[in-house]
This record gives C-alpha cells, sequence and structure tokens, in this order.
C-alpha cells in the first residue's frame, strides 16, 4: 500500500465519522449553521418564482460543493504536512 493510499484511508475515516461528531460539538461550527438556516429561511419567505428558487438552490448547492471538497483537500494536506514534520523529526533524532 502506497503512502497516498493510506492518506486516503485515513481522511476517508475520519472526515466521513468523527469529524461529523466533532462538528456537533463545535460552537463556531453550530453558530455558522443556525446563519445557514436563517440565510435559508430567509430565502424560502423571499417570494422566489420556481426558476429563481432553482437558481438559488444551484448557487448554494455549487458553493457548499465547493467548500466541501476545499475543507477534504486542506484536511488531507494538513495530514500530509503532519506526516511529513514527524518523518524530519525522526530524521533528526536519527530515529528513521
Amino acid at each position: 500500500m502506497t503512502r497516498s493510499e493510506l492518506i486516503d484511508i485515513l481522511v476517508k475515516e475520519r472526515t466521513q465519522g468523527i469529524l461529523e461528531d466533532v462538528l456537533r460539538k463545535n460552537d463556531s461550527y453550530q453558530a455558522a449553521m443556525k446563519e445557514y438556516d436563517k440565510a435559508c429561511e430567509e430565502i424560502e419567505i423571499a417570494g422566489l418564482d420556481g426558476k429563481q428558487k432553482e437558481a438559488v438552490d444551484e448557487a448554494l448547492s455549487s458553493v457548499n460543493h465547493c467548500m466541501a471538497i476545499y475543507g477534504a483537500v486542506g484536511y488531507r494536506q494538513g495530514l500530509e504536512d503532519g506526516i511529513e514534520l514527524v518523518l524530519e523529526i525522526l530524521k533528526v533524532k536519527k530515529l528513521f
């Protein structure tokens, strides 16, 4: 198994289960979700027609998708950076 494949497994494990639990307990994330919910409610009461609602939904879905990818890439990069840091420390201490 390559290092990249192992990192893929770790990222999937951490982001598809554990992250959800962490986010449920994170006050900043919960506050942001309340703001998001409020904004969505405001869109609902704005009286948009079907085509306008569809355009807004598509825009929000695109942003959500981009942010999900951004978060996943950032998480993976952080994990890779952490692994590199540990390897460098081990090299300096001549343990690896």
